[in-house]
Order: C-alpha cells, then sequence, then structure tokens
C-alpha cells in the first residue's frame, strides 16, 4: 500500500481517538462532529473529482498557460490563476489540477521550475482565504460564525489583497528566462463537465443559504452516479480517505477540548496562537481547536495567514512538496517561512492598527 499524507494523518488521528475512547470511556458524544460541515466538505471533494476528470479545468488552465513564452510570465500567471481557482475549488484542488500542467510546461521547455510551483503553493493559500468556501477551514468558521457572504469576504478582503501584491512583488525577484511551452490539451467532455459545474455551484449556494444537509447529500449522490456513468474507474478516484479525516478532526479536537479546558483567546494570543498552532498540526485542525475561543477575524486571519510556513499547516504545502524535484524542503521552507512572516506583520497590522 502506497504511503500517502492522508492515510498517514488517518492513522495518527485514528490512534489519538483511540486513546481519547480510552481516557473518556465513551466512543462518540452527540455533537462532536458537524455532519452539516461534513457533508458540505465531502460534496465539494466528490464534485472537484468530476471537474479534475472531464479534462475542463485541465483545458481551460492550458489554454491560458500555453502563451507563456518565460519563467516570469509562467510565475506571474500561475500565481494569478492558482489564485483564482483557490477561491471556489479549495487550495488543494487547485494544486492537484494545475500542478501537473506546470511541469508539463517545464518538462517540454527542459527547465527546472520548482520555484514556480513553490509559489503556486503560496499562491493556493492566499487565493483561498478570501471566499467562505476557498478551504476546509473557512467553510469551518463561515458556518460556526454564523456569518453571510458580504461579511466573511469584506473581512477578508484587506489581508488578500496585501498577500496578493506581496506574492507578485516576491515573484518579480526572480530572474526572467525565456523559453517556449507547447502542449496538446484534450477538449473536455462538455456534458459531464458542466452537469459538474452545476453541481459545484448548487453546492457552493446551498452553503451560502444555509441548505439543509439533504442537498449536499443529493449533490454527493448525483456525482457518484454521474461518475460512474462517465467512466466507473473515477469513482476510485474520489479521496475518501480525506473525508475520513475530516471527520475524525471534529472528533479529536471536540474531545480534546471536553477534556482540557482551552482558555479564552482574543486579540494578540488569538492572532499568534493560531499561526503558531497551524505550523504543527495544521490550521484546519487548529480551527476546530481554537474555533470556540476566539473572535472570528482574528482566528480567521491567524489560520489562513498560518497555512504557510511548515509543510503540515496546510494540506497544499504537502501536494506541492510532493511535487518538487528531489523534494526540495530547503526551497520551500526559505521561500514559504519568508511570506508567513512579511504577511503576519501585514496581518497584525490590519487587525491591531
Amino acid at each position: 500500500m502506497k504511503i500517502t499524507v492522508n492515510r498517514i494523518l488517518l492513522l495518527v488521528l485514528g490512534i489519538s481517538y483511540i486513546v481519547i475512547i480510552l481516557l473518556r470511556r465513551s466512543i462518540y458524544s452527540t455533537g462532536l462532529v458537524d455532519w452539516d460541515t461534513i457533508a458540505i466538505l465531502s460534496s465539494l471533494i466528490v464534485v472537484n473529482t468530476g471537474l479534475m476528470y472531464t479534462g475542463g479545468l485541465n483545458y481551460v488552465a492550458y489554454t491560458i498557460m500555453k502563451f507563456t513564452n518565460g519563467r516570469r510570465k509562467l510565475m506571474i500567471i500561475s500565481i494569478l490563476l492558482t489564485s483564482l481557482v483557490a477561491m471556489f475549488l479549495t487550495n488543494d484542488v487547485s494544486l492537484l489540477v494545475l500542478i501537473p500542467i506546470t511541469i508539463a510546461i517545464g518538462r517540454f521547455a527542459g527547465k527546472n521550475i520548482d520555484d514556480v510551483i513553490i509559489f503556486q503553493a503560496i499562491a493556493a493559500n492566499v487565493g483561498s482565504m478570501l471566499m467562505p468556501f476557498g478551504n476546509p477551514q473557512n467553510i469551518i468558521m463561515f458556518r460556526l460564525f454564523s456569518l453571510n457572504f458580504f461579511e466573511f469576504v469584506r473581512t477578508m478582503a484587506p489581508i488578500f489583497l496585501v498577500s496578493m501584491i506581496i506574492l507578485v512583488l516576491f515573484s518579480l525577484v526572480f530572474k526572467d528566462e525565456k523559453f517556449v511551452s507547447q502542449e496538446n490539451a484534450q477538449k473536455p467532455h462538455a456534458f459531464f463537465f458542466a452537469l459538474f459545474a452545476a453541481l459545484l455551484v448548487s453546492t457552493i449556494l446551498g452553503m451560502l443559504l444555509n441548505a439543509p444537509i439533504y442537498l449536499f447529500v443529493v449533490v454527493i449522490a448525483v456525482s457518484m452516479v454521474s461518475l460512474m456513468l462517465f467512466e466507473p474507474k473515477t469513482i476510485v478516484k474520489v479521496d475518501y480517505i480525506l473525508i475520513v479525516v475530516f471527520i475524525l478532526i471534529f472528533l479529536v479536537m471536540n474531545s480534546v477540548r471536553l477534556l482540557v479546558t482551552i482558555p479564552t483567546l482574543d486579540g494578540m494570543q488569538s492572532f499568534l496562537s493560531s499561526i503558531l498552532l497551524s505550523q504543527v498540526i495544521s490550521n484546519v485542525p487548529t480551527t476546530v481547536l481554537l474555533g470556540k475561543a476566539s473572535s472570528f477575524a482574528i482566528l480567521s486571519y491567524g489560520v489562513n495567514i498560518g497555512g504557510n510556513g511548515t509543510v503540515v499547516a496546510s494540506l497544499a504545502n504537502i501536494i506541492a512538496l510532493r511535487n518538487l524535484s528531489g523534494k526540495n524542503f530547503l526551497k520551500f521552507n526559505k521561500y514559504s517561512f519568508l511570506f508567513l512572516a512579511v504577511t503576519a506583520v501585514a496581518g497584525f497590522l490590519i487587525l491591531f492598527k
């Protein structure tokens, strides 16, 4: 069996929950898992699988990227495109879709493009912070704090805009290198791509309108049937392990809250704690653990900024790292930590000016 990050997380969280069961002498308590949030996340995972394998996103992304004729242009286009896709399809899915295209361009041009992939990971974390459905932690906070769409975007817009400006400025530091890239891309299956796009819109609207859980169950069911009709083999491509990991995150972190009193955090404490804790246990578990002990704006800034830094701070970082030639930890850490430091200062100034 191939060892993957998701399987490692599954093992660690599974063992942790077994220990918690022994300590609490209880297998499950009502309220540990927010099943509505799990339904939303699951529907996004299944729908996005359909979008990837029908070929639509790859074709659209490649059509834009094929005009790249140099490293700096590729870098900027990759940053902007990855950020845009991450806003709507989550940070990790945006990388799963776009990094293979970036690798193909680099291979055709005979160039090492690790730096582009590293900045795509940062761009995915930045782009996903703006929308309430851009990443799992935003979905959790959107529901936890009972926000509406405009409240969320208005709160996150300042740090998003500043982070994007900083990221583009960072990319200009790299020496430009001209190369020609050309790759054939298969046209998408129009019907199924349109169907999954409609299901994605339905999921997003359902979340924003606080629709009942059965809507997302229906979306999942329709998506699974559509995958089987489109190509039966794609049914196993759905990341079921990731869904179980999200359930275990709720079980473990909310159980910890029952075993240990989490102090009420506010202001600078909440901001720094959410950033630092994200570096160790990732930003999604941090959101669940600190969610009821922090204010929305401060927690949201902390866990979204904290998605950069260590490899484990965000799933997007792990996806990017496993695509780097030679698994270049040092190069990744250099840029990711530098960006984390600069945006943390920017976030501090926005929140506590």
